[in-house]
Formats: structure tokens, sequence, C-alpha cells
């Protein structure tokens, strides 16, 4: 019961303490808003690419990838898309509100809270399956994303605007990158391999610390009905059904901890400035980035411990 108490624990304890530094950050006020805006456009271009490169060319593959798990995941994510596009609608009257909710429930912050969690659990390099389906989820939530705050707002979805988002992502482009490299008959020069290891090696730290300065409780309390059903949707209901069909379909150890990663950590934060690009609530995106993360913590200690505790991790 201890070793996986502490286990849990050492999920979650650097993440509280590092957001909690970033919201010490912001009340000292030693680092304002647009210039942390550029510090995260910094990570999303360049540090978090760099972490999702290295962890996908470190990880072990030797004993193949689940297979099962990527077509349950790939299949969750079109319902969760389905539930996207219906839910919002049926209950908020404002198109752009309705983008915003939408874009939160298909889009998790994957890459970050997986690769800390994975690191915590398994070890660096030992969550291969982990990292695989960090791969997937990436470009699949992306172009998601796109096509709910396309049609949510004007009815339709080009198919050569989705693919163009896509591409441009870094993160699509370094998974491309690190899978090409994984197939060289050579391993990477150790002169290039550290530098990729120093650039990522910042990323979790400052994303972590940017979470924590750019959490705002204010103005909530003029979207507190649609941050309601954006916590409800995101929160509640997607753990509720597709958590427990994990369970059922016989997932455990990595591959669960990769579900529960996908279905439970918080909304990721580039959704905040994809939907002030594309014309979606970017107020509504960014709270429901800050309050997804607070409950995250919570909830992502909670499956740690417990699922450990029943021997599933």
């Amino acid at each position: 019961m201890l070793e996986n108490f502490l286990m849990a624990l050492n999920v979650v304890f650097p993440m509280t303490v590092l957001i909690a530094i970033g919201c010490g950050i912001r009340k000292k006020k030693l680092i304002d808003r647009p210039t942390m805006r550029n510090v995260d456009k910094l990570t999303f271009h360049i540090f978090m690419p760099m972490l999702l490169f290295k962890n996908i060319y470190e990880s072990d593959f030797s004993g193949g990838v689940d297979l099962k798990l990527l077509v349950f995941a790939a299949i969750s994510m079109t319902a969760i898309f389905g539930l996207a596009m219906l839910l919002p609608r049926r209950f908020l009257s404002d198109p752009k509100q309705q983008a915003a909710v939408g874009q939160a429930m298909i889009r998790s912050n994957n890459i970050l809270f997986g690769i800390a969690a994975g690191e915590a659990i398994y070890g660096p390099g030992k969550f291969g399956q982990i990292a695989a389906l960090s791969a997937l989820a990436v470009p699949l939530s992306n172009a998601l994303g796109v096509i709910i705050i396309e049609w949510t707002l004007s009815g339709k979805a080009k198919p050569g605007k989705i693919i163009r988002s896509v591409l441009k992502n870094p993160m699509v482009r370094m998974t491309i990158l690190s899978f090409i490299c994984l197939a060289l008959p050579f391993r990477l020069p150790d002169l290039i391999w550290s530098i990729i290891k120093s650039l990522a090696g910042v990323a979790t730290t400052i994303s972590f610390l940017s979470l924590g300065v750019s959490l705002d409780m204010g103005e909530m309390q003029a979207n507190r009905y649609p941050i309601g059903l954006g916590l409800l949707f995101r929160i509640l209901l997607i753990q509720v059904i597709f958590i427990p069909i994990s369970l059922l379909l016989g997932f455990r150890s990595q591959s669960l901890c990769g579900l529960i990663i996908l279905f439970a950590s918080p909304v990721a934060v580039a959704s905040y400035p994809m939907a002030v690009v594309m014309g979606a609530d970017g107020q509504l995106a960014g709270q429901l980035v800050c309050f997804t993360t607070l409950i995250s913590v919570v909830t992502l200690f909670l499956y740690t411990f417990g699922f450990g505790t029943l021997g599933l991790l």
C-alpha cells in the first residue's frame, strides 16, 4: 500500500510543485503574460517536440507495439469526436463557446502528462507503449480539433486546411522524424544526441511552470456555465465511459497507463492558441486548460494509487 502511494505521489508531486511555483512567479510578477506566451511558443515549437523525439527514439519497441491499444485508442478518439460535435451544440447557443468546449473534449495534454507519468512509474526509456500511443494521439487529436472548430463555426471543414494544420504541427513532424531515425541502420551521433537531450530536458519544467503562470481564475463568473459543461464532458463523461471499457478489454500495465493519460489528462495547452487563431472563444479555452489541469492532478493521483494497489499498472 505504501509503495503504491509513493508511486502515485511520485507521479503528481513534481507536477504540483512546479505548477505552484509558476503561480508564485505570476503572483510576484516576475514575468508578465505576454512574455510567458512567447515562452510557450518556444516550448511548443522546440522543447516539447524534442522531448517527444527523445522519448520515442530511446523507447524500447523490441517487444513490438500493442496494435490492440492503438486501434482502441483510435476508435475511442473517434467516438469522443462524435460526442464533441454533438453535446456542446445541444447545451450551448454560442458557436464560439461550442467550438472551445468541443475542442477541449478531444485534445488532451497527452505528451506532457504521459511522459511525466511514464518516467515516474516505469523509468526513462521504458514506456514504449505510452510513447507509441502519444505518436498516434497527437496528429489525430490535432486533426479532429481543427474539424470541430471549423465545422462548428462555418458548417464545413476544408480537407486541405486540416491536412496543412496537422502537417504544420511541430509535434507531428517530430513524431515522423523520430520513427525515420529509428529505422536508420545506425544510431544518432553522441554530439547530436546530447543536444537533443539538453533541449528535451527543459520541456517538462518549463511547461508546468507555464501552466502555473497561466492559471487565472479571473473573469470566470461570466463563463461559469460553459466551464462547468466543459469540465463535465472532459473530466467526468469521457473517463466514466472509456476507462471502464479499457479495463474490461483487458488493458494493463503500460497500455492501461497510456489510456488513463489519454482520457484523464487535462486539456492540451496548445488548444488555447488554436482557439484564438481559428476564431473560437479563446478565453473559455484558456480557462478550461486551467481548471482541467488543477482537477487532473488529483484524478491522476487517485488512478495511479488505486490501479497500482490493484496491481493493474
